[in-house]
């Protein structure tokens, strides 16, 4: 739970340290401290959750209206002098535990995937209009999105879950192209290829802006010739994108491609895996599953486990069989923002997993066993936790933002602040 002494005093100390609580008087408290408990029920606080770090004056300034004294945990630190062949020396040190706060994890990824939302937005209106494509801004919307996928790509994750059907094709763009930085960086590859890999996604379907919107928002199965038509946007996104000089050129080639399969049964041309190149693999596969768990006004979107399921029983002849089974491995069967039904019918949102514990992720338990609210607190599941009740939480099964009640973009909309000293969504 906590981090070793620094490197310099390792020789010379042995720390020992113990995660304790401290009852503090309000006007003792300081940013920075995470709050355990209230002397007052946290329902009738203006907290959201029980549990938070004090992040900011304002929340200062509220605990000290609704509070006379808090409890707060502190690390409580014996540092032990290692001197031979004489008496051990020990000193103690008290300090106050600064906690890692999901919320601005989320909220600083939120900020990023607005503004790429944004800029495609732009892009997209622009193509729309007929003006030249504009992409110079691009470059650095990519290269934030893969600072965020490298730092924590749990809570990007979570984000691709958030579905707006009035703006599927921008959504879908940017979503395609954070699970494909997500898959590449699970792939090794090297940050310069993220980028390229991250701009080719987010432009792979910049063709559809030239069909019809009577077609691609059509609420029934298409045509012969409306198919016909709808094949054509790679043909399209082909020649907007060849018009432009300062687009990786890979970017025309996923944008043309994405549509092709191995076994040669894709269009528009019908090519083997043999033309098809590893982004285009890459792009192809996060596309589909994107897709199939997106509402749309035909359908209804599939689940996470549904959409890999198919993945798998396709790759080696629609998708690549590598790449497709290093995005099952990195989606899982518990992917961060969708919820989790517990056997004594609590439920929570996952929000991600420990490296080694794909099938053990924390969650956020958020309704009782009768489907009520309740106080919001971090379980993680590989640390085999208990309920109420004495018995460990198991996992029933998985479901979209929406069941029970619970949408999902409200906790983030709101602004979390949750419980938990190693609840981190950082993966690694």
């Amino acid at each position: 739970m906590f981090k070793s002494a620094k490197a310099s005093s390792r020789d010379r100390y042995r720390v020992n340290k113990v995660l304790k609580r401290k009852q503090l008087d309000v006007n003792q408290l300081s940013l920075g401290m995470y709050i355990a408990e209230l002397d007052c029920p946290w329902s009738e606080s203006p907290f959201l959750f029980q549990g938070f770090i004090l992040e900011s004056q304002d929340d200062l300034e509220m605990v000290r209206e609704c509070c006379n004294f808090v409890i707060v945990e502190v690390s409580e630190e014996e540092w032990l002098e290692i001197q031979p062949n004489k008496k051990t020396k020990q000193v103690k040190r008290t300090r106050y535990a600064e906690k890692q706060n999901i919320a601005s994890e989320l909220s600083d990824a939120n900020r990023t995937y607005q503004a790429a939302k944004s800029h495609i937005k732009l892009l997209f209106s622009s193509v729309q209009l007929g003006q030249a494509l504009s992409t110079e801004e691009t470059h650095g919307v990519v290269s934030e999105c893969v600072n965020k996928v490298m730092q924590n790509p749990n809570a990007l994750l979570w984000l691709t879950r958030l579905k707006n059907t009035d703006d599927y094709t921008a959504e879908h763009s940017i979503n395609v192209s954070l699970l494909a930085i997500a898959l590449g960086r699970h792939m090794e590859m090297e940050r310069w290829e993220l980028e390229n890999l991250g701009i080719c996604a987010l432009l792979h379907d910049i063709g559809k802006l030239n069909v019809a919107d009577e077609i691609l928002n059509k609420p029934s199965p298409l045509t012969a010739a409306e198919f016909s038509e709808m094949a054509k946007h790679t043909i399209y996104a082909k020649k907007l994108l060849m018009e432009r000089s300062d687009i990786y050129p890979g970017a025309v080639d996923v944008a043309y491609n994405h549509h092709e399969r191995l076994d040669g049964k894709g269009y528009p041309r019908g090519i083997d895996a043999s033309k098809i190149s590893l982004f285009t693999r890459i792009v192809t596969i996060v596309d589909a599953y994107d897709a199939m768990t997106s509402d749309r006004c035909y359908k209804k979107g599939l689940s996470s486990l549904d959409a890999l399921r198919i993945i798998n029983k396709h790759k080696g002849t629609q998708f690549d069989a590598d790449a497709a089974q290093k995005f099952i491995a990195m989606i899982g069967l518990y992917p961060p923002g969708y919820l989790m039904e517990m056997k004594n019918g609590e439920v929570g949102i996952i929000l991600s997993h420990d490296k080694g514990y794909q099938l053990r992720p924390k969650v956020i338990m958020v309704l009782d066993k009768n489907k009520d609210p309740q106080p919001e607190n971090i379980i993680n599941l590989s640390q085999n936790p208990e309920d109420s009740e004495g018995n460990k939480y198991q996992a029933k099964g998985v479901f979209r933002s929406g069941a029970f009640g619970i949408d999902v973009g409200d906790y983030i909309n709101r602004g979390l602040k949750i419980k938990g000293m190693d609840y981190s969504m950082l993966s690694e």
